[in-house]
Order: C-alpha cells, then structure tokens, then sequence
C-alpha cells in the first residue's frame, strides 16, 4: 500500500545524504537533449525507438551508469519532431490526421510512460509504493517508488519540457539508502547550456523563465559537458 509518511521520511534522508553520496561523482551535461543530472560515472549511451501513446515512434537516448549494486538511467525521448512523424505515418486515419493530434500525443507522454512502468512493475511481481505529483523548477512532472520482486527499490521521476520526456529511475538493494536524490539532481538547459528555471499560476501556465548560468558542480564532483 502506498505510504505517504514513508516517502516524505526518504526524501528528507536522500536531501540530507546527497552532498556525501555526490563525491567523486560526474554531473553530466548534453546540450542537445538539454539537461544536467549526477551519475555515478560517465553513463553508457544506448539508443532506440519507443511507441507513443498514438503509436507513433520517436527516438529516445538511454544514458545509464552503476555504482556497486545501484544501478541510474535516464531516458530521454525526443518528441521535438512530433508534427512531421504524426504527417508521415504510413497508418493516417480521419481520427489521426487532425491538426493539433500531434500536440496530444505528445501531452500525453508521461502518462503513456508512467503507466508503462505500472504494468512493468505487476508483469515482474513488484508492488507501486508512491506515486504523485512532482517538479523540478516547476517543470511539472510525476513520481514514483517501486519495491521490486527482490526487494530492490526503484524510485522513478517522469517530466515533460520543451517536447522532450524525461524519465529518471535509479534503483537500490533492500537495506540500501535511498536513491531518490538521483532524480532531485535533473536541471534543465537551453541551447546555450544555461540553466532554466520556471514560474507558474495555479493553472499550470507558465507566467515567467528565469535563464542563469549552472550552478558550480558540487565539490569532488567533475563536470562533463557533451555537445
């Protein structure tokens, strides 16, 4: 059952924990797929093609890096080009071919992606212990905790910004800390590798942009910056 008390006490934990974990640590920052986020090392690139909600596909890069038995990733796929992919399908119906049926298909990435890892979750025999709403500088998104079949702990982070999802999972052995803070380290950039940071009103319309340099990476911790 979820337990709200128990992921605000591991969140706390993680928050406090993050600077000690981050030593000797890369932050790695890819100014095409427009983020900086903290692995354990310089991660693995692996790419593919995932199906939208509509059945569409887009390519994702997987970047991905382990630490002992703790395992990060962070999938980014790219929806940037969703209007000429929805035009070009080679399957267009009357109900497909709409004008704007790009611009839902892409609003509905996260939850297509989120309840992905649901049935994921319940085909491999683990239980979904949290989820709910979340941002990183108001970049809404949604989070997730998982106790896998062995016991592991997954904890997921899922966000949507400038039509790209997103997806953050790190994953630890029972009676490991918490791996949370790996999600809670996901900064978004522009084009010019400058951090970007929102403002929002109570409808979720972005009322302001803040554009200022990255933050020095934390003491002990390289910064890598891909092109």
């Amino acid at each position: 059952m979820i337990n709200s008390h128990q992921f605000i006490s591991a969140i706390l934990l993680t928050m406090i924990s993050m600077p000690s974990l981050a030593q000797d640590w890369v932050e790695y920052v890819h100014r095409t797929d427009r983020f900086a986020v903290t692995f354990p090392s310089t991660p693995q690139i692996e790419e593919e093609m995932r199906l939208s909600a509509h059945g569409v596909s887009f390519p994702a890069r997987i970047y991905s890096a382990q630490r002992g038995p703790s395992s990060y990733s962070l999938t980014v796929v790219d929806y940037t080009d969703a209007q000429a992919r929805h035009r070009e399908r080679p399957d267009q119906t009357d109900a497909s071919s709409g004008a704007m049926f790009w611009v839902m298909d892409v609003r509905a990435s996260l939850a297509h992606a989120a309840q992905g890892i649901r049935e994921r979750t319940n085909e491999a025999g683990g239980e979904l212990t949290y989820e709910g709403w979340a941002d990183i500088d108001k970049v809404e998104g949604h989070q997730m905790q998982l106790t896998n079949a062995d016991l592991s702990r997954t904890y997921i982070g899922l966000h949507l910004n400038n039509s790209r999802l997103y997806i953050l999972e790190a994953t630890a052995p029972q009676n490991y800390p918490p791996v949370a803070w790996f999600q809670q380290s996901l900064q978004f950039i522009n084009e010019d590798g400058m951090r970007v940071r929102y403002m929002f009103d109570a409808d979720g319309q972005r009322t302001d942009i803040r554009i200022t340099p990255l933050a020095e990476a934390l003491e002990g911790t390289e910064r890598v910056v891909v092109e």
